[in-house]
């Protein structure tokens, strides 16, 4: 189900079995624009059905937010219920795909972001609208800059944010922490790095928007000083000489 967030933006939820990320949707008079694609049928069928020019903005290579840009291989990790064949789903047609230092790996096909990208287009309400089947925001149109940014993260490298309208920032996986599973001598653990988490503190705080939207949460957008304030918080627990703070598996 498409959930409306404004006028000319939506989302499709987040999932848990299988684990799929929240897809950003904004509607483009030249174009679609989406963060992620996710890994539900729910999200390929939204892919297939959508009509005009698409971009895409990857957030980073993780599975649950690239599965229908890819191909797989039955009983690969992460194969959807049902699936005991190869994938022989058509491949997403789109104009352009972005993506992030590290994640060419995964998708050759991608442009590579290092520098921040700035598109402008127009809002398009009534393409908005039809998908998610509401008229409440009205039908003002109305100027679109989306600003394609690469974001410091210690989930993932090469994670990219998406600020739109100097208002909304998609942030994807980037606020969470990297999985260190247990090996020799380490204990099973969840890390950040000092380093980027700094980098990601001072980034937001530069950024105009005031509206963070999170993946895999409940509640999406949270304000950006709350999101500030929680990674502030971890960042307060460093210690002189680590460059890494380690939290507890449950943390």
């Amino acid at each position: 189900m498409i959930e409306k967030i404004n006028e000319y933006i939506s989302y499709i939820p987040a999932a848990e079995v299988p684990l799929s990320s929240d897809v950003g949707i904004i509607y483009g008079k030249k174009c679609t624009y989406l963060f992620d694609v996710g890994s539900t049928y729910e999200c390929l069928d939204f892919l297939y059905a959508l009509k005009g020019n698409m971009k895409i903005v990857v957030s980073h290579f993780h599975a649950d937010h690239t599965w229908w840009l890819t191909k797989h291989r039955a009983g690969e990790e992460g194969m959807l219920p049902g699936d005991t064949v190869s994938t022989s789903y058509e491949p997403v047609k789109y104009e352009k795909m972005y993506i992030g230092k590290g994640t060419e790996k995964y998708l050759p096909d991608g442009e590579i972001v290092t520098e921040p990208v700035i598109i402008e287009d127009e809002i398009d309400v009534s393409r908005a609208e039809n998908d998610a089947g509401s008229d409440e925001y009205g039908t003002e149109n109305g100027k679109l800059k989306l600003e394609i940014i690469p974001m410091p993260s210690s989930h993932s490298k090469g994670s990219l944010a998406l600020v739109v309208n100097d208002e909304y920032i998609f942030m994807g996986d980037s606020t969470y922490c990297k999985y260190v599973p247990k090996k020799e001598g380490v204990e099973e653990h969840v890390e950040y790095n000092v380093q980027k988490l700094k980098e990601q503190i001072d980034l937001l705080k530069s950024i105009k928007a005031d509206k963070c939207l999170v993946s895999h949460e409940k509640r999406i957008m949270r304000p950006k000083k709350v999101v500030i304030r929680q990674l502030e918080a971890i960042y307060n627990r460093r210690q002189p000489g680590e460059n890494v703070i380690v939290l507890k598996k449950e943390t």
